[in-house]
């Protein structure tokens, strides 16, 4: 039925043009859409037998134990360029998945259906125009997050902005967890040729197996699915007080139907994560993993069929630092020739004296009476609660003070006298605050005009 109609010129213009058109991201076309089209746009005759039977073919398909389903006509690799012939191969694709060809058949001189002489497989249709009878697989309805975060890609994190994976491989309280890539090392997994690009899906669960979001990622043929895919997904604001400390990740591949509900259990290093989520009843099961707080962002994860990786941005510990002042811009209120700023948050403790080591004030602007200052500017708020100050061998700070910036001016919250030690750590209340500073009152007895910081440190805990 469908070699004949498409023996026709002007309906097989119209259903390559519906199928380069890639309604849900691949080059096929519903034969709903092409009866439709044909029809207003009167290139058949809607009363001939031939063209009655397919539209009567496609009605029995409307309610099948009460879902319908869409026959369609998938062009595979239209959108890279094979090329259309005067006539057509049409194929049906199979019930078993793990077939790898099927016949193919065409219309002969006499307008005949005869079968091709060779088998249509996946090599075959890499250079010459296929027509697939198959079934659409796109569900009824969109996968859509459960959450009222945004789906960002770090690529649009902000205008010309590049999120940054914390660099350490660690995860922060309240960080931005991201799915930053996944790819099915065995291309031959969820099906064959025949059913066009897969529709790969991810699940994201807590261990109370409540659904934080369902993913739905773009289409991608089978022959380049076992290549990395940079997906870059935010997934959620890693809150441990709401989330726990794992989150699973079932994934499945869609291929439509009916909705079903199904039991899944994630194991973990304590425990399980065992919930019931939906999909559709023809769906591939592509595995689960679970994801850790406390193992690191390097990890790659594997379900058995689909690997992936993490990534995390930020949070209440910066962005992979524990020290936050390390990504942080250092300032003075004045700095002696030879020193700088920027060797207070470079990540060196060394106490050697010298410029190469540390900031110190200029002369002639200089204390006991005249405080000198070096600050560390986060660029956001943070909060923190501890702060170590590393100052030169033979030279330490006598007095200073730890301030914080409040909104309208910096306010002491530790004081420091009459030290000699070479690391001097304090602590107070935890306080939230974009800027902290180190106030020299006196630098050391025998040298009391100048102070000197070779290291600020600022934590979290």
């Amino acid at each position: 039925m469908l070699t004949a109609v498409a023996a026709d010129t002007q309906v097989r213009a119209l259903v390559r043009t519906i199928a380069a058109r890639q309604f849900d991201g691949d080059t096929n076309a519903l034969l709903s859409t092409v009866v439709r089209e044909a029809e207003e746009s009167r290139v058949v005759n809607p009363t001939e037998p031939g063209w009655v039977a397919l539209k009567n073919g496609i009605a029995q398909l409307a309610d099948v134990n009460g879902f319908a389903y869409q026959p369609q006509i998938y062009i595979p690799n239209q959108d890279e360029g094979v090329l259309a012939g005067d006539s057509v191969v049409v194929a049906v694709a199979p019930a078993d998945e793990t077939l790898t060809s099927v016949p193919g058949y065409v219309l002969n001189p006499a307008g005949q259906v005869q079968q091709t002489p060779a088998a249509i497989d996946e090599a075959y249709v890499e250079t010459k125009e296929v027509w697939v009878l198959s079934v659409n697989e796109s569900s009824a309805t969109n996968p859509t997050t459960t959450t009222t975060l945004e789906a960002v890609p770090l690529s649009e994190a902000g205008p010309g902005v590049l999120a940054t994976c914390n660099p350490t491989g660690t995860r922060n309280n309240k960080g931005l967890e991201y799915l930053q890539k996944w790819r099915v090392p065995n291309r031959n997994e969820f099906g064959g040729w025949f059913e066009g690009k897969r529709e790969m899906r991810a699940i994201v669960l807590t261990t109370t197996g409540v659904t934080i979001r369902t993913i739905a990622f773009p289409s991608i043929k089978k022959k380049y699915i076992d290549r990395w895919q940079d997906s870059d997904l935010f997934i959620t604001t890693w809150d441990r007080a709401q989330w726990g400390d794992v989150l699973g990740y079932q994934w499945y591949e869609e291929d439509g139907g009916p909705e079903v509900t199904i039991g899944v259990s994630i194991p973990f290093f304590g425990g399980n994560i065992n919930a019931n989520v939906k999909w559709r009843k023809r769906d591939d099961n592509g595995g689960s993993a679970a994801v850790m707080f406390s193992e690191s962002t390097y990890l790659e994860y594997n379900t058995g069929k689909v690997a992936f990786s993490m990534c995390s941005q930020g949070g209440d510990g910066g962005t992979g630092y524990d020290n936050l002042a390390r990504t942080g811009i250092a300032a003075a209120s004045s700095t002696y020739p030879g020193y700088s700023p920027a060797r207070v948050n470079d990540g060196s403790t060394n106490t050697s004296l010298g410029g190469g080591y540390s900031w110190a004030n200029n002369a002639g602007t200089y204390p006991p009476g005249n405080p000198e200052w070096v600050q560390v500017d986060f660029g956001v708020d943070k909060t923190f609660r501890r702060v170590v100050v590393y100052t030169s061998a033979g030279y330490p700070i006598k007095d200073f003070d730890v301030q914080v910036w409040n909104g309208v001016t910096f306010v002491s919250v530790a004081a420091v006298r009459n030290n000699t030690a070479l690391s001097t750590t304090v602590t107070f209340a935890p306080r939230t605050s974009r800027l902290v500073r180190v106030l020299g009152l006196s630098g050391p007895t025998h040298q009391p005009g100048f102070v000197r910081v070779n290291e600020l440190e600022v934590y979290a805990a």
